[in-house]
């Protein structure tokens, strides 16, 4: 007889509970706590999947909140541009353009010519847009300082063209030509 099958039947009222409580600790571990493990393992994972998308959805809510924000801003500005900036009719737009214009002219010491007026109206716009073409004359620094404060000055004035000839051939002044256009309410049938 060996010495392990000796051993064995000694002890065999030891070795078989011991036997038996390995085999249900086995049938335990495989019936409750590896499935169990496997849910709690799911479970980290749902929830990190989970956490992400509130990260995202967070995300897309703070940007449309700004898309909001920022539309209400632009909203208001638009709405006091077109009530401070802009001239109410035509006949306004062409007092303050003319107003503007001689006033920068004499600033920078051109001699205003002449300045002829026209409007216009895109369809269905409530705006109107009035350009007018005015005459100078002077010194090319003048006139580069009359542009520049043309360019610069707070009223709602668009420089569209500058067309620069000599004057006579015994004074040394320039002739320029400049097409302004700025805008005003017109009102949907174009009144």
């Amino acid at each position: 007889m060996t010495l392990t099958r000796r051993i064995f039947e000694e002890k065999r009222g030891l070795i078989y509970p011991v036997i038996g409580a390995l085999l249900v600790n086995i049938a335990l571990f495989l019936a409750v706590v590896y499935p169990l493990s496997v849910k709690v393992a799911n479970g980290e994972q749902t929830a990190g999947v989970a956490a992400a998308s509130l990260a995202a959805a967070r995300r897309d809510y703070e940007a449309a909140r700004g898309t909001v924000t920022g539309k209400q801003a632009a909203d208001a500005e638009l709405k006091k541009f077109y009530g401070e900036v802009l001239p109410p009719d035509e006949s306004d737009a062409r007092r303050i353009t003319y107003a503007n214009i001689n006033q920068l002219a004499k600033k920078a010491n051109v001699k205003y010519e002449r300045a002829s007026y026209e409007g216009s109206q895109e369809r269905d716009s409530t705006l109107g847009k009035l350009t007018t073409t005015i005459t100078l004359s002077g010194q090319y620094r003048d006139i580069r300082r009359f542009i520049y404060e043309l360019e610069t000055a707070p009223q709602f004035l668009v420089l569209e063209n500058v067309a620069l000839s000599q004057g006579a051939e015994t004074s040394s002044a320039l002739n320029v030509t400049v097409k302004v256009a700025t805008y005003y309410q017109a009102g949907a049938n174009g009144n």
